[in-house]
C-alpha cells in the first residue's frame, strides 16, 4: 500500500511555506519535545507520493514547490496536469 498524501496549495501561505511542507512530507519529521510553551510533536514518517495541486494564482506555488523538491533529490516530478473545474449553473 502506498503512503500517499496530497497538499493543495493556496495564496493564504507563501512559496516559501510550500516548500518547506513539501520537503517535510517527502523526508519526514523527527520527533520534539515539549518546550517554551509549545506542545510535543510525534515523528512522522516520509510519505510515498505527495500530490500538489493549486487554482488560480496559487499554481506558481505548487509548481515551484515540487520543483524545488525534485531539484533537492527529495522525489520526481511525474504528472502536470490542468483542468477546469465543473461550475453548476444557479
Amino acid at each position: 500500500m502506498t503512503n500517499s498524501m496530497e497538499m493543495k496549495v493556496s495564496t493564504k501561505n507563501g512559496v516559501g511555506f510550500y516548500v518547506r511542507a513539501a520537503a517535510s512530507f517527502l523526508k519526514g519529521i523527527d520527533a520534539k519535545e515539549a518546550s517554551e510553551g509549545k506542545e510535543a510533536a510525534e515523528a512522522k514518517p516520509p510519505v510515498d507520493e505527495l500530490k500538489i495541486s493549486a487554482l488560480g494564482e496559487a499554481i506558481i506555488a505548487a509548481v515551484t514547490a515540487a520543483a524545488r523538491a525534485e531539484a533537492d533529490g527529495l522525489g520526481s516530478i511525474t504528472k502536470v496536469e490542468t483542468n477546469y473545474p465543473e461550475m453548476t449553473n444557479g
